[in-house]
């Protein structure tokens, strides 16, 4: 029950930073337009960015963050040894990153052609 207590905290923690700093401000959404984020997307998907809505993809995407992050905190909560939290975390944080961001990168191409 702890993990999921830290699993929930963590994540509304940081989807609300991600939210109240980038997407509900105007000088966050022009700046996440001219950011690596954005960017990264339009290389490795192709995404058209003037075809998507700027600010439901700065949304989803600090929603793919904010579990990214949780989910790492939780695993690793479970590990006594300081540098095992590391190489795990390693291990952890670059498959869900590659993962989540393909998936996401393909639901924006899809409705980008709509």
């Amino acid at each position: 029950m702890e993990f999921i207590f830290i699993f929930v905290g963590c994540f509304l923690f940081i989807y609300l930073f991600y939210y109240l700093v980038i997407v509900r401000r105007e000088k966050g959404i022009e700046a996440f337009k001219n950011g690596k984020q954005l960017l990264f997307f339009k290389n490795a998907y192709n995404l058209d960015i003037d075809k998507i809505d700027v600010k439901k993809f700065a949304n989803s995407l600090a929603f793919a963050n904010a579990f990214i992050i949780a989910t790492t905190v939780t695993i690793i909560e479970l590990i006594d040894s300081f540098m095992l939290k590391l190489l795990v975390a390693f291990v952890i944080l670059v498959p869900l990153i590659l993962i989540i961001y393909y998936i996401l990168g393909k639901v924006y191409k899809k409705k980008e052609g709509k």
